[in-house]
C-alpha cells in the first residue's frame, strides 16, 4: 500500500508496479462521480471551470493548444485526417477541433451532461454509455484518442484492447495521462509517509475521486503494448496551472517543483502515440 486516504487506499501492484485506487467503484458510482466533477460546488473546481469554458468562443489556452498537437501527431502518423474515435469525449471540444481540421469524429462518454454540452455548443452527437458495453457494427477508425481518460476507467487494459479492435491496421491512438513519476507526486508521497502535517489533504488533491489508475512511463508503455499496439512516441509535458484555482502563495511553489521535475525528466504529464 502506498497511501491510506481514509475513504480509500492507493495500492501498487508488486508484480507490474501499476498504481490504482482500492476499492474501485461500481459503474453506477463511477457515472455519479464523473457527473459530480462538473456540477458540485466543492469538488474539482478546475474541472467545473474548464467545462464552463468549453463553448464555441473558447479561449486558445495551453489545453487547447495541446489538443491541437495531439491531432497533428495523429495526422503525421496516419497521413492525414480520417475517421476519428474519441473515447471519453467529454464536452466535445476535441472533436470540434478535429472536425475543423477535416476529421470525421465520433465520440463516446458516460456523462450525459457533457454530451448535452457538445450538442448545444458544437452541434456534435456523443453516444452516452460505458464504452465497454457499446457496439460499433463493424465500423473501423483511422485514429482514436483517449486524452485524460485512461486514468478514469475501471479496467484500462480491457478498454485499450477494445480500442485496438476498432482501429484499422496502421491506425493510430493518442493517449494522455498524468505522470505518477512526477516530481511533485514523489515529494508529496514522501512527505505523507513521513507523517507531515496536512499530508492527507495534499494526497486528496493528487488522488482525486475520478482517477482510478496512475501510470508511469514504464507501466503505461507495458499496458499499451500488451493491448497489441506498437508505440512510436512517448512524451512528457507540463500541467497547465491556469486551470486550477489557488492562491499565489500556493502556485509559486508548485511552479518551482514542476519546473524542477521537467528539468530532471519527471514531468507532470505523459502522452503516447501508438499504432495498431
Amino acid at each position: 500500500m502506498l497511501h491510506d486516504l481514509g475513504w480509500r487506499r492507493i495500492l501498487r501492484c508488486k508484480r507490474c508496479n501499476l498504481v490504482r485506487a482500492d476499492p474501485l467503484p461500481t459503474m453506477q458510482e463511477k457515472e455519479a462521480i464523473e457527473t459530480q466533477g462538473y456540477t458540485d460546488e466543492t469538488a474539482f473546481p478546475e474541472m467545473r471551470d474548464f467545462f464552463a469554458n468549453c463553448h464555441r468562443t473558447f479561449v486558445e489556452d495551453p489545453v487547447i493548444r495541446e489538443m491541437r498537437r495531439h491531432l497533428e501527431r495523429l495526422e503525421h502518423t496516419v497521413g492525414g485526417p480520417g475517421r476519428l474515435l474519441d473515447v471519453g469525449a467529454g464536452t466535445g471540444i476535441f472533436m470540434h477541433l478535429a472536425r475543423e481540421r477535416g476529421w470525421k469524429p465520433e465520440g463516446i462518454d458516460i456523462c450525459p451532461l457533457t454530451a448535452e454540452k457538445a450538442a448545444s455548443e458544437f452541434d456534435l452527437k456523443i453516444t452516452v454509455g460505458p464504452f465497454e458495453d457499446l457496439h460499433f457494427d463493424g465500423r473501423r477508425f483511422d485514429a482514436a484518442a483517449m486524452l485524460d481518460v485512461l486514468e478514469h476507467v475501471l479496467d484500462p487494459l480491457t478498454i485499450l484492447r477494445k480500442v485496438h479492435s476498432l482501429l484499422r491496421p496502421g491506425a493510430a491512438l493518442a493517449i494522455a495521462v498524468p505522470n505518477q513519476r512526477c516530481l511533485l507526486t514523489v515529494l508529496v508521497g514522501a512527505y505523507a509517509r513521513a507523517g507531515g502535517p496536512g499530508a492527507r489533504s495534499l494526497l486528496g488533491r493528487l488522488y482525486v475521486p475520478p482517477h482510478l489508475h496512475y501510470f508511469t512511463p514504464k507501466t503505461l508503455r507495458r499496458m499499451v503494448e500488451t493491448a497489441g499496439f506498437h508505440i512510436t512516441e512517448v512524451r512528457q509535458g507540463s500541467v497547465y496551472l491556469g486551470r486550477y484555482r489557488m492562491s499565489l502563495a500556493m502556485r509559486l511553489p508548485l511552479e518551482i517543483v514542476l519546473a524542477a521535475g521537467a528539468a530532471v525528466g519527471m514531468n507532470a504529464r505523459l502522452s503516447v502515440i501508438a499504432v495498431r
